[in-house]
C-alpha cells in the first residue's frame, strides 16, 4: 500500500512500497504549476489524499508499466483545485481508479493514453458539487484490444454547476477495442448541468457505448421510501448514499460522512 499526500507545498509519500516511485518537481514560478510524476512498476495500491489546496495547479503524470495491475483511491476534500492528470498504460496493464470529491470548486483535465495492447482502465468518479465543477476527459486508444470504462456520477446542490466532457478516440487500424462512457448527474437545483459524451471512432471493429442522464431521483423512488415511513430528506439521503457508493470500495465511509453533512 502506498499513501500520497498532496497539499499546497507539493506531494510526499507517507507510506510506500518498492512497486512505486515518486518524483516531485519544484513549482514553476511563472505558472505556479506543481508537477508530480509517479511510476508504478509492480502490482500495488495507491491512496491519494488532497486537502484544502488553493492557488496551486498540479500536473500529475502516472505511468503503469507492462503487465502491472494497480488501484488508485483518491479523495479531495475542501479547497479549490486545478489538476491535470496524464495516465500512460503499457501492454497488459490494468488501472482501477476510484475518485471521491467534496471540493469547494474544481477544474480537472484527465488524459488517458492506452499505449499497449490489452491495456485496460476502469475510472469511477463520485462528487457532490456545491459550486462550479468541470471535468474534461481525453481517452486515447493507441493500441488494439484496449478497454476504457469511464463512469462519472455527481450530485449537484446549493450553488453547484457540474459539467462532464468525455471524448474517446480510436483511430483506423486500432482494432477490437472496448470503449464505454457513462455519466449521470442528480441535479437538486435549478442550475445548469452539462454532460457531453463524444466518441471519435475511425475503426469498424470496435465496441463503443455511451450514456448520459441529468435529472433528479424519480418520484417512484421517493414515494416508495416515504410509503415506508421515511421522510423526504431521509429518502434523498439514502438514495444519494446508494448512488455515490456504488462501485466504490475504499472511500465508501467517507462518502457517507460527507452526505450526512448535507442530509444528516
Amino acid at each position: 500500500m502506498n499513501r500520497l499526500k498532496i497539499n499546497n507545498n507539493g506531494g510526499y509519500l507517507e507510506e510506500a512500497d518498492e512497486n512505486l516511485s515518486l518524483v516531485v518537481e519544484d513549482a514553476s514560478k511563472f505558472l505556479n504549476v506543481q508537477t508530480v510524476k509517479i511510476k508504478i512498476s509492480g502490482d500495488t495500491d495507491l491512496v491519494i489524499e488532497c486537502e484544502d489546496i488553493k492557488d496551486v495547479k498540479f500536473d500529475i503524470c502516472i505511468n503503469v508499466l507492462n503487465g502491472v495491475h494497480a488501484n488508485i483511491y483518491e479523495f479531495k476534500n475542501k479547497g479549490k483545485y486545478k489538476f491535470q492528470y496524464k495516465y500512460y498504460l503499457e501492454s497488459d496493464s490494468y488501472l482501477n481508479i476510484e475518485k471521491v470529491i467534496n471540493a469547494d470548486r474544481i477544474h480537472e483535465m484527465t488524459i488517458i493514453n492506452l499505449n499497449g495492447e490489452r491495456a485496460k482502465i476502469d475510472y469511477n468518479l463520485k462528487s457532490i458539487s456545491k459550486n462550479k465543477e468541470k471535468y474534461n476527459f481525453l481517452v486515447y486508444h493507441n493500441a488494439s484490444k484496449t478497454v476504457s470504462n469511464i463512469i462519472n456520477n455527481g450530485v449537484n446542490i446549493f450553488d453547484g454547476e457540474m459539467e462532464f466532457n468525455v471524448s474517446s478516440f480510436v483511430p483506423n487500424g486500432i482494432r477490437k477495442c472496448d470503449v464505454n462512457q457513462s455519466a449521470r448527474i442528480i441535479n437538486m437545483t435549478d442550475n445548469t448541468c452539462t454532460i457531453k459524451p463524444n466518441l471519435f471512432i475511425d475503426e469498424e471493429d470496435v465496441v463503443a457505448n455511451h450514456s448520459a442522464l441529468i435529472g433528479t431521483f424519480s418520484f417512484d423512488e421517493i414515494f416508495y421510501l416515504e410509503s415506508r415511513g421515511i421522510n423526504k430528506k431521509e429518502a434523498e439521503s439514502l438514495l444519494t448514499k446508494g448512488f455515490l457508493t456504488k462501485g466504490i470500495n475504499y472511500h465508501k465511509e467517507a462518502i457517507k460522512e460527507i452526505i450526512n453533512q448535507y442530509w444528516g
